[in-house]
């Protein structure tokens, strides 16, 4: 349940077929950029593995045909690779992905990108879902991203073991169920009376991490304060030890191959993820296709991941690289790449076409994006720091050991916030 989002590279061929693999042979050269070389007409898009499908680059082509576009995917640390070119000064591309996990920090370095407000990204404000445009806007205003997708969390699970334990199984049945996660909990405690040895929840830190977002707060306020020791974190570290004690973890690490038997073998039959996680549980268990459903998860949803496109500051003709954006990010393009890689669309529009709104054979026919998009309209918008994820590790860290070894939870809890607290100050975080 410590859900992070899976590079499809090498696994592609068995998912998505010839078309990934197509985009993860594309060069990896030097752009066109004002600072990079290459002809007026050269413009180079850089992106992560996975990367947009053959038929939005095609539609690129088609709509820009006097320009040579092309998409170079970057392998190996995205973000280290873009801080470097970005020092460096040289070998920008004309437009660069942003993951969403990296937007807090490149939010506190916007000398690097073009403001895309004066190129036009107020006109097309109104087309994305505001709480995630505003994840890319900095504190002065400045917007250096338009959202590629969104990643709103819901409930995967086998529908076949829920019916063998007699526990609900449709989607609308399960989602009455588990308002709440004491409801789940006891969900979890009857199925592995059940089914022994049959879990519920991955691992702990998955429960944490998506409970104290539920919060609407992280571990940094918008001030530069620690807030990790407040009650909000407080009540998700409660609820994952409860979850721990209820003996329902099955305490597997995310992206293993202990943690992909238990999925393929009906062990971890649910599941928290966004969209995109689809694409994991289709590498994991292929096998189970059809098996699966989704559903509302307990509380409401929060977002995990979704990434964004930028103009770096420097490129060659930041007007045409707007305009580049702006047609593959439109919500036609959205919804193509909703059908190939999972990525759930940014642009609301999208959500009821046809390519988004239809079956997804390996949930059994399910119209997934329904829940996905009701679950996008209840994301409440987390400040996220660039610090973050530094003075989480302590926490995420303390609740392994209290899984492996039976550490005592308040000298954990105690452990974490001191640990926190040292890595904030060092960090030039104000700590109380």
């Amino acid at each position: 349940m410590d859900i992070s989002r899976r590079s499809l590279l090498g696994a592609s061929a068995l998912t998505l077929g010839p078309v990934a693999l197509a985009l993860t042979g594309c060069s990896t050269g030097k752009s066109g950029s004002a600072s990079g070389g290459g002809s007026d007409k050269d413009f180079v898009l850089w992106t992560w593995p996975e990367g947009f499908s053959e038929d939005t680059l095609k539609a690129v082509k088609e709509q820009f045909p006097d320009i040579n576009f092309r998409q170079n995917v970057i392998g190996g640390d995205f973000k280290q690779k873009l801080t470097t070119t970005f020092s460096a000064g040289s070998g920008l591309p004309d437009i660069t992905g942003v993951k969403g996990e990296d937007i807090a920090f490149f939010l506190s370095k916007t000398d690097y990108f073009e403001d895309l407000n004066e190129l036009g990204a107020k006109d097309i404000k109104g087309d994305y879902l505001d709480w995630k445009w505003q994840q890319a806007t900095s504190k002065d205003g400045k917007q250096i991203g338009i959202p590629i997708d969104i990643g709103p969390t819901a409930l995967f699970y086998r529908i076949d073991v829920f019916e063998e334990a007699g526990l609900p199984s449709e989607p609308a049945e399960l989602e009455a169920a588990i308002r709440d996660w004491d409801a789940y909990f006891e969900l979890g405690k009857e199925l592995i009376a059940k089914k022994p040895g049959t879990y519920l929840i991955r691992n702990s830190a998955g429960i944490f991490s998506t409970a104290y977002r539920q919060s609407g707060k992280g571990f940094i306020d918008e001030n530069q304060m620690f807030i990790g020791d407040q009650d909000h974190i407080r009540k998700a570290w409660d609820l994952s030890v409860k979850a721990n004690t209820a003996g329902i973890n099955a305490a597997l690490d995310s992206q293993t191959a202990d943690s992909a038997a238990a999925v393929n073998e009906g062990r971890l039959p649910a599941d928290f993820g966004a969209s995109w996680h689809l694409a994991d549980m289709k590498v994991d268990a292929p096998e189970t296709a059809g098996k699966w459903r989704v559903c509302k998860h307990p509380g409401e949803a929060v977002n995990q991941g979704g990434s964004f496109l930028t103009i770096p500051k420097g490129a060659k003709d930041p007007k045409k690289s707007f305009e580049l954006i702006s047609f593959i990010l439109n919500a036609k393009n959205q919804a193509v790449e909703y059908t190939f890689s999972g990525n759930f669309p940014a642009a609301p529009e999208a959500h009821s076409m046809p390519e988004v709104d239809g079956a997804v054979e390996f949930l059994g026919g399910q119209k997934a994006a329904e829940v996905f998009s009701a679950a996008a309209e209840t994301v409440r918008p987390l400040y996220e720091d660039p610090n973050s994820e530094s003075v989480i590790a302590p926490f995420t860290a303390e609740l392994e050991q209290i899984e492996s070894t039976g550490k005592d939870p308040e000298k954990a809890w105690n452990d974490a916030v001191t640990a926190a607290k040292r890595i904030a100050e060092q960090s030039g975080i104000k700590v109380k």
